[in-house]
């Protein structure tokens, strides 16, 4: 015999070996509409089992032929038992169907394509070797959570950060939202937003309805990717059905603010084959809103004292779109393959009067100061797409998946005001000698604690606000002359200010293979690869009046001029009365207009724009392409019915290149910084479960983030003005972090969980903005700000949570329950001056409160969730500190089934109408930001058909 031909026949004998095994049953565990994942399937009288996948597949290989029984158990349902008689080969059972626990759960779930998933989610949970939290699609629909960041705020020990109201940001345990890594099925997504350059994704572009799953890991497991040592959060779209699925969703609104309505819709369609080897799922979503904003801003500089009032009337149409699709086919019980397409974009159309009363241009002759109008137009873009393709292949021993993805995300701004100049476009008008009530100012010397010229201090004490005394914040208004007139505003500049930014991950590729020793023990090692680039370019022109005649004023445009809307209610809440000093303002189109036919008249100011060309800007104007490569192994041991331990380690390689820009003598020079580095992650996880549906959980994790794109640009901008030079650090190292967690969950069987745990981090190499005096382009004494690898840290708290229905109670109260989650924590870090202070963004509690009725076609829930302050920037002193405000909302949901397939449902969002403030110092009673969103309402029909 040949070479060849031995090695054609041992290759032979090996795929028959690994891929056809003597006899193995399989099938697919559902309730009727969708899969049920982490269900448990069992041999009776034996150690040999499995659970089910995400689609609910399970396979259970080397089962001895002639009569068996299969045990299927699953939180919420009647453990169903099949007898089977094995045949030598495949033994396929089909759709395995289970029945409801109890006569009182089938009366509260709602008979919809989304019934028994908060099941699903805590059956996941309890299965799960990580500590885990994970909320399902019906936990989602409760509550009016809209975009898949607010979606997660009702989570044990995770908040989220706003943006005009709407969740943005994702922050875990009270850790930066950059050190936290959120997913869609498993991949991180590209960042790309308008001003943060940090890793962390503004997650407001992609809507919940898209969400099946969403899994929020405290502690890592070798598989996953742990470039995150906050946690991770795993945003899992929707996949096909075991029959076919239809739903519409219709929906309006009003959002008391804008005075304006609010319009949403979505549609789900899947089904699957006949022979069940083809399925799919394609569902859409689109959400427009009017939506308003009131704003105040007191600006500060090295005192206490306000040198700059701005009140801001926002008033703008986000839309927000979504489509899912997914398909697989299963070639046979052990082999199929699946592609996941994802696409979501928000349009934000805005437009913002700024009124700026500038106390530093205060004459004392006169009582007069500066009023600067900003009349600001502009739309926002956020865009991601992307695809996933992947296999599953089941073996004798084990499985083989693999996937290749891909992403892509851009942040632009639309064609305003021409689509040659797509920008966030400023307007700015200014009138001088406006009447300001003397009484308000206080020009006190540096000798005394003062700026040395003219600061607006606070009625109360040196910058001290009280929220019930209007006149201590808006005193300045008292004065009868105090009126802002279209005749007396004369053009002062015109802004273009534009960035771009574009993020891919052109490839994400993963093998994993599971190789099951024996009943009780099984390896799994894997890789991933992922090759990605961002392109950032930023431009801030300013334009000044450079015409035959004087600049115009803005009464000069009036047939373009309007009131300013939102006005007559401007900042009701505080109880103010400062409306009818705003004048009259430009419209949209007279924005617009203005730019068109004044280019001729307008050239570039030079000094004070920023960009390439005046050789400024340049840290906004820089690179990045980076790989990331990781291996790992991991070992899970079934010690005993009671203990299971899983350990194993996980590496990573990155190699980053950062390129952009920098002056020498006055010349603009190319730059370039390659960075690698490996991150090693042991990983250790114990599960002990004394009794049953009781789990003792252990881990020690180590993982790691790395630096923010804006810390690592080799790049600086210099800040005349302030005679400020503020640059990156390409050389920064990644920051790690050891992670201890001990948890004990309790978990009931009609649909339900209590636990309680502990947790500690131990950081290392945080990063900080490192301040020193240098010269720069042969200026001395410039201000040098780079940010820099720290002291260490640590962060630890306490977690409780339970989510109950109350059938121990008698009668109509058995059809109420309560979901109830806090975290209290506490941290410290030392910054390089050496002053402690806390991880920024780590609030002291977190707390969620949630009642629902649950009886038939009736579902009613009201929620409460609130957050701590917490520091986002660090000064030298408490009062130089800039914290994120307490924030405290309250929603309300309700629906009610009409027969099988309709549902009416009604909802309302942000109730207490609190405001989000920032503030100086620990307490709210320096304020440096303060908005008030206002209440939104919606009511809509949905249909379904599953």
């Amino acid at each position: 015999m040949t070479t060849k031909k031995l090695l054609l026949l041992l290759l032979t004998n090996l795929l028959c070996w690994c891929f056809y095994g003597q006899s193995s049953i399989s099938g697919v565990v559902s309730d009727g509409s969708f899969p049920l994942p982490e269900a448990t399937v069992m041999i009776a009288n034996s150690t040999l089992g499995t659970t089910t996948d995400f689609d609910g597949n399970f396979t259970i290989t080397n089962v001895t032929k002639g009569k068996i029984s299969v045990q299927i158990s699953y939180i919420g349902f009647k453990t169903k038992t099949v007898e089977v008689i094995v045949k030598e080969g495949k033994n396929n059972l089909g759709l395995l169907l289970l029945e409801q626990a109890s006569q009182k759960l089938d009366e509260v779930l709602v008979s919809s394509s989304r019934k028994n998933s908060e099941a699903r989610a805590l059956s996941i949970q309890k299965k799960s070797m990580s500590i885990l939290n994970v909320i399902a699609a019906d936990g989602i629909g409760k509550l009016p959570d809209r975009n898949a960041a607010e979606t997660v705020q009702r989570i044990q020990g995770v908040s989220i950060e706003r943006d005009q109201g709407e969740g943005r940001f994702v922050s875990v345990r009270g850790l930066p939202p950059f050190w936290s890594s959120t997913t869609i099925n498993g991949n991180r997504i590209p960042t790309a937003e308008e001003e943060t350059t940090s890793r962390a994704t503004a997650f407001d572009f992609f809507p919940s309805e898209l969400i099946s799953y969403v899994q929020a890991a405290k502690a890592y497991t070798p598989d996953m990717e742990a470039d995150g040592i906050g946690g991770g959060v795993n945003f899992i779209t929707q996949t096909s059905p075991t029959k076919q699925l239809f739903n519409v969703n219709i929906g309006g609104g009003y959002n008391d603010k804008s005075g304006k309505p609010v319009y949403n819709a979505s549609l789900t369609y899947g089904d699957k084959s006949a022979d069940g080897k083809f399925g799919f799922i394609l569902n859409g979503s689109y959400w427009n809103r009017n939506w308003g904003t009131d704003n105040f801003e007191a600006r500060r500089k090295g005192d206490e004292g306000v040198f700059r009032m701005e009140l801001r009337d926002y008033n703008g149409v986000r839309i927000t779109t979504g489509l899912n699709a997914a398909m697989e086919y299963n070639f046979t019980t052990e082999h199929k393959m699946y592609f996941r397409g994802v696409y979501g974009t928000l349009s934000d159309t805005e437009t913002h009067y700024k009124h700026r009363v500038r106390f530093d241009k205060f004459s004392s002759a006169t009582n007069t100061a500066r009023v600067e109008l900003q009349n600001i137009y502009n739309e926002l873009i956020t865009e991601m797409i992307g695809g996933e393709l992947g296999g599953v292949h089941k073996m004798k021993h084990g499985q083989i998946d693999w996937s290749m993805a891909t992403y892509h995300n851009e942040f632009r701004y639309g064609d305003i005001p021409d689509a040659n100049n797509k920008s966030y476009y400023v307007l700015k008008f200014n009138q001088n000698n406006v009447g300001i009530n003397p009484n308000y100012l206080d020009n006190r010397p540096k000798s005394a604690g003062g700026a040395g010229d003219d600061r607006a201090y606070w009625k109360a004490d040196g910058g001290l606000l009280d929220y019930s005394n209007t006149d201590a914040l808006f005193g300045f208004f008292s004065n009868p002359s105090f009126k802002m007139s279209a005749a007396n505003m004369t053009f002062a500049d015109l802004e273009l200010y534009k960035i771009s930014i574009k993020e891919r991950d052109n490839i994400v590729a993963a093998l994993n293979y599971e190789y099951r020793v024996n009943d009780a023990f099984k390896l799994k090692v894997g890789t991933k690869f992922r090759d990605k680039d961002r392109r950032a370019t930023f431009e801030d022109l300013y334009y000044g009046w450079s015409g035959a005649t004087a600049a115009p004023t803005l009464a000069a445009y009036g047939s373009q001029l309007m009131e300013q809307p939102g006005r007559a209610d401007f900042l009701q809440e505080m109880g103010s009365n400062i409306q009818n000093s705003f004048g009259p303002v430009l419209s949209t189109d007279g924005m617009k207009e203005f730019w068109q036919n004044n280019q001729g008249n307008l050239s570039v100011l030079p000094g004070d724009s920023s960009a390439l060309q005046f050789n400024s800007g340049l840290g906004r104007n820089f690179n990045v392409d980076e790989t990331h490569l990781s291996f790992y192994a991991m070992g899970t041991l079934v010690a005993s019915p009671q203990w299971t331990v899983l350990s194993g380690i996980r590496t990573t390689k990155t190699e980053t290149k950062v390129a952009g820009y920098v002056v020498e003598n006055n010349v603009l020079k190319n730059v370039a910084n390659t960075k690698s580095y490996w991150a090693v992650l042991p990983m250790l996880h114990v599960k002990y479960s004394p009794v049953k549906d009781m789990n003792l959980r252990f881990a020690a994790t180590r993982s790691f983030s790395r630096p923010n794109f804006g810390d690592i640009s080799p790049s600086g901008t210099f800040i005349s003005f302030d005679n400020e030079f503020k640059g990156g650090n390409p050389n920064l190292n990644p920051t790690f972090s050891w992670s201890f967690d001990l948890l004990g969950e309790y978990y009931f069987e009609n649909v339900g969980v209590v636990n309680a745990g502990v947790f500690y981090k131990s950081i290392t190499d945080p990063v900080f903005n490192d301040t020193y005096q240098g010269t720069y382009n042969g200026i001395a004494g410039v201000e040098f700000s780079t940010p820099v690898n720290g002291a260490d840290a640590w962060i630890g708290g306490i977690e409780l949570g339970v989510n109950k229905r109350f059938d121990f109670l008698p009668g109509f109260w058995q059809y109420f329950g309560t979901q109830l989650n806090a975290t209290f924590m506490d941290s410290e870090m030392t910054k390089p001056s050496g002053r402690k202070v806390s991880t920024p963004y780590q609030a002291g509690t977190l707390f969620n409160a949630q009642l629902f009725f649950e009886k038939e076609g009736i579902n009613a829930r009201i929620a409460f969730n609130h957050k701590g302050s917490y520091a986002i920037g660090f000064g030298e002193r408490d009062i130089d500190d800039v914290y994120y405000g307490k924030y405290n909302t309250l929603d309300f949901s309700a629906s009610y089934q009409i027969g099988k397939n309709w549902t009416l449902y009604t909802d309302i969002n942000n109730i207490l109408n609190n405001p989000l403030i920032y503030h100086y110092g620990k307490t709210q009673d320096r304020p440096k930001q303060v908005e008030y969103y206002g209440i939104k309402g919606n009511i809509g029909v949905k249909f379904s058909i599953n």
